[in-house]
C-alpha cells in the first residue's frame, strides 16, 4: 500500500489540500480534501481502515499545527470514505439525513469475513482477497452521524464555507457534492480514470448530479477517486454515463439479459482506458432494477458477485 506522505495544496485554493491516493485501477482508495482554515479544520471524507486514516492524518500535521479537526463530511455511506471517522474523537460528523437511516453497507466486521472467509475456489473470493486484502477492517468502525440534513446545508471552517448539497440516491443513496468556492469535491458520483461501481442510480440521478456540479462553474473538480481534473474532465464522464445509459436501454428493450448487455458493450472494446471494466455488470444491473421498476433491488453482494463471475470468467 503506497500511502501519500504529505498531503497536497490545491492550486489557487488557500486553506484546501488534498490527500490522493494512487487509486486507478484499485478499489478502496478514495480522495479526502482537508479545509485547513484560521484556528479551525475539517475533513471530507475519511479511509477505509485504521492504518490508511492514521497515514493521512500523520500527512497533515504540518499543515494542521495545534488545530484540531472539528468537522469530518461524508459525502456518502461507502466505507472507503467514512470507516475512519473513529479517529476524529469529538468531531461533528456531517452526512445526509439518508446516511443515518441506511442500514445497507457491510460492516467492517462483514467486510472481514467476506474478504477471509467466503471459498477462495469461488469467483467472489478469488476477487475480494485480490481487490480487498490490503485493508485491516479490524481497525474500521462505523461512526453515525452526529448531523444530517436534506437538501442543502452550510459548514463554516475558519473563514470559508462549505456548501453542501444533497444528491441521492445516485452513486448511493446518501450522496452529497461539496462547494468551496470554485472548488468542488464530487464524492462516488464521479469517478476519473476507472470504470464506476454505482450502487443506487439510476444513471439519470447520477447524471443530474454531474450536471448539477458543473453549474457551479468550477474550475476545480475533486473526484471520488481518480486524479482532480477540471470541467473538461466532468463533461467527458458525463458522456461516458449518456452512452452507458443509451446502450443499457437499447439492450433492454431488446430482450437482453445483464450478461448479454455486458458482453455487447465489451465486444465494441467499450472505452478500454478505463480501468476495471467488470464494474460495468454492477451499473448494468442496477439500471435493468430500475427499468424493471425497482424491485427487487439488487444487493451489494449479489452486485458484487456479478463483477466477479465476469472478471474471472
Amino acid at each position: 500500500m503506497n500511502l501519500p506522505t504529505q498531503l497536497s495544496p490545491v492550486p489557487g485554493a488557500d486553506g484546501l489540500y488534498l490527500w490522493a491516493p494512487e487509486g486507478t485501477g484499485l478499489w478502496g482508495y478514495a480522495n479526502c480534501l482537508w479545509i485547513i482554515s484560521g484556528a479551525d479544520a475539517a475533513v471530507i471524507d475519511t479511509p477505509y481502515d485504521g492504518p490508511m486514516t492514521e497515514a493521512m492524518i500523520a500527512a497533515a500535521g504540518p499543515w494542521l499545527g495545534g488545530r484540531t479537526v472539528r468537522t469530518v463530511i461524508n459525502t456518502h455511506a461507502n466505507g472507503d470514505h467514512s470507516f475512519g471517522n473513529h479517529l476524529f474523537p469529538g468531531a461533528e460528523i456531517v452526512a445526509t439525513d439518508i446516511d443515518r437511516h441506511d442500514h445497507h453497507e457491510p460492516t467492517p466486521q462483514e467486510m472481514h469475513a467476506l474478504v477471509h472467509d467466503s471459498p477462495p475456489d469461488l469467483p467472489l473470493g478469488r476477487y475480494l482477497r485480490r481487490h480487498f486484502s490490503v485493508f485491516d477492517f479490524t481497525t474500521a468502525q462505523v461512526t453515525v452521524p452526529t448531523l444530517t440534513f436534506s437538501g442543502q446545508h452550510t459548514v463554516v471552517v475558519g473563514d470559508k464555507e462549505v456548501e453542501l448539497y444533497e444528491v441521492g440516491p445516485a452513486h448511493h443513496v446518501s450522496d452529497l457534492v461539496a462547494r468551496i468556492g470554485d472548488v468542488v469535491c464530487t464524492g462516488d458520483v464521479f469517478f476519473h480514470g476507472d470504470h464506476p461501481p454505482h450502487w443506487a442510480g439510476p444513471l439519470q440521478n447520477i447524471i443530474n448530479a454531474c450536471e448539477l456540479v458543473l453549474s457551479f462553474n468550477p474550475r476545480i473538480v475533486i473526484p471520488g477517486h481518480g486524479r482532480p481534473t477540471d470541467q473538461a474532465g466532468l463533461k467527458d464522464y458525463l458522456v461516458y454515463l449518456r452512452t452507458v445509459q443509451r446502450e443499457v436501454h437499447r439492450c433492454h428493450e431488446a430482450g437482453l439479459a445483464v450478461e448479454e448487455t455486458m458482453e455487447k458493450l465489451l465486444q465494441r472494446d467499450f472505452y478500454p482506458q478505463l480501468g476495471l471494466p467488470e464494474r460495468l455488470m454492477i451499473v448494468i444491473a442496477v439500471e435493468y432494477s430500475h427499468l424493471r421498476g425497482g424491485s427487487p433491488s439488487p444487493s451489494i453482494l449479489e452486485l458484487s458477485s456479478k463483477a466477479a463471475a465476469w472478471s474471472y470468467r
